[in-house]
């Protein structure tokens, strides 16, 4: 599991990589979290539930992260674990729970990094491949 920064011109592209699924929407959630704040540093305090669907994978990945990003913001929050993340399939596509762990935003305590506006649907795709899968995204900063 894994995830590194792609020069993306005035934005940010990430590519993730993990062993299972499951895995790549986790490390996935990290690595935004990752451009925001040092995630090591976060607290696992609070914690979310959410529950997504969407028709194809790509959107499902688009929607976690968006939904994470939005979360983040409204309620004033870094995140820097996602645990019992299940995708599964269905004849509508693909449904995802996961857990969210992180705490308040503290300037004090966190080092804050870059500041993400939104996640897009430029150059986004998910690949099962030999070594595993692999995710390509591209944020707003």
């Amino acid at each position: 599991m894994s995830f590194k920064y792609l020069d993306h011109g005035a934005d940010i592209g990430l590519e993730v990589t993990n062993d299972s699924l499951e895995g790549l929407f986790s490390e996935a959630g990290r690595a935004l979290f990752s451009l925001m704040v040092d995630i090591e540093g976060i607290q696992r305090d609070e914690s979310l539930e959410l529950e997504l669907s969407e028709q194809n994978l790509e959107d499902l990945l688009y929607e976690w992260l968006s939904e994470l990003l939005s979360l983040s913001n409204l309620n004033g929050q870094v995140y820097g674990e996602f645990s019992k993340v299940t995708i599964t399939e269905a004849v509508s596509g693909y449904g995802l729970e996961a857990v969210a762990r992180g705490e308040n935003i503290d300037p004090e305590k966190h080092e804050l990094g870059t500041e993400v506006k939104a996640v897009t649907y430029q150059g986004l795709e998910i690949n099962d491949t030999e070594d595993g899968w692999r995710c390509r995204f591209v944020v707003d900063v």
